[in-house]
């Protein structure tokens, strides 16, 4: 586990600063702001997620990092200084859905790319897209239209593309999604050795081993603002895996003051997390003892428990559920 979260603030390699982004989305409707005067950094040679809710700006926040929108406030400072278009040339970008033109190749989506970002000599191109592609395990692929390509091929592919031309910044958003274990596997080796390179990332995704095994630093955007840091002493618990529940309780049928009254009459040990969705509440504990301590009682009264143990397939959900405060704010 590479989980860093220690609050000292490395050099900013970037920063946005005082973002705000306002849509109208329908000229009969009130303007959605997206962003709310947002700050963020992100670190030389660092591993940052980027976590929130759907709606709390992520995307925004990457669209005008690669220049794809512009804010209506506020600056986006690379190595200290505005962005420029030269500056966004070091940017590799790994969409969430891979949207190639199935009727092209991946050797010709790769030489695009490589011409896009003026990657000389053009002469070496041939060799280079081929050892990207054996890399990838799509050598044998490379002249094979992509409309025949499964969703991993996709992602293999879109991987190649983000980092064809050695970028010095890495963005990815959801890098994980539609990849079985051995190729979740792979892409998580692949991250990794651009950690090892020097690269600069900041990953996107919704699971949250992916985000503790592999990022330094943690920020979580809610609507349009940024509500936790990692790199904030006042909010850094040092350790923030270890704060999270390992264990969990899902009951059926009950509200929380239900499980409190319980908690109360057998002096259960209490939870570390309560969320409640619709007629299920989930009860997050630190270690198994505790989880284990609520079943004869919720089977007692009658309680219907319809999950327990721990949560290999954790997620972003859970990491929010546990700053609930930091988000009511």
């Amino acid at each position: 586990m590479s989980t860093n979260f220690e609050g000292s603030r490395p050099t900013s390699f970037l920063s946005l600063r005082g973002l705000e982004k306002t849509f109208r989305p329908d000229a009969l409707k009130p303007p959605i702001q997206l962003l709310k005067g947002l700050d963020l950094d992100f670190f030389e040679g660092s591993c940052t997620g980027l976590v929130g809710h759907n709606g709390a700006g992520k995307t925004t926040t990457i669209r005008m990092i690669l220049g794809l929108i512009f804010p209506d406030r506020g600056q986006i400072l690379f190595r200290g200084q505005p962005i420029t278009k030269e500056n966004r040339a070091t940017i590799g970008y790994m969409a969430e859905t891979a949207r190639f033109p199935g009727t092209l190749t991946p050797t010709e989506i790769l030489r695009t790319q490589l011409a896009i970002y003026h990657v000389k000599p053009s002469s070496s191109h041939a060799k280079l897209i081929d050892s990207k592609l054996e890399s990838v395990g799509l050598f044998k692929d490379r002249n094979r239209a992509l409309k025949n390509f499964s969703k991993g091929m996709q992602q293999r592919l879109a991987w190649a593309h983000a980092t064809i031309h050695e970028p010095d910044l890495l963005i990815l958003d959801e890098p994980f999604s539609g990849l079985d274990p051995i190729g979740r596997i792979t892409m998580k080796n692949w991250i990794l050795a651009e950690k090892k390179r020097g690269v600069s990332i900041l990953l996107c995704t919704h699971e949250l081993p992916q985000i503790m095994s592999l990022c330094d630093h943690i920020q979580i955007l809610r609507n349009g603002k940024l509500v936790y840091s990692s790199l904030d002493k006042k909010q850094s618990s040092g350790a923030l895996y270890e704060a999270l529940p390992k264990y969990f309780v899902d009951i059926s049928g009950v509200t929380p003051a239900d499980v409190e009254a319980l908690r109360a009459a057998h002096k259960l040990d209490p939870w570390q997390t309560l969320h409640q969705d619709g007629f299920l509440v989930q009860l997050g504990f630190k270690d198994y003892p505790s989880a284990t301590s609520w079943l004869a009682p919720c089977l007692a009264k009658g309680y219907v428990i319809v999950r327990f143990g721990d949560d290999n397939s954790a997620s972003e959900e859970q990491l929010l559920i546990h700053f609930k405060e930091e988000f009511t704010q």
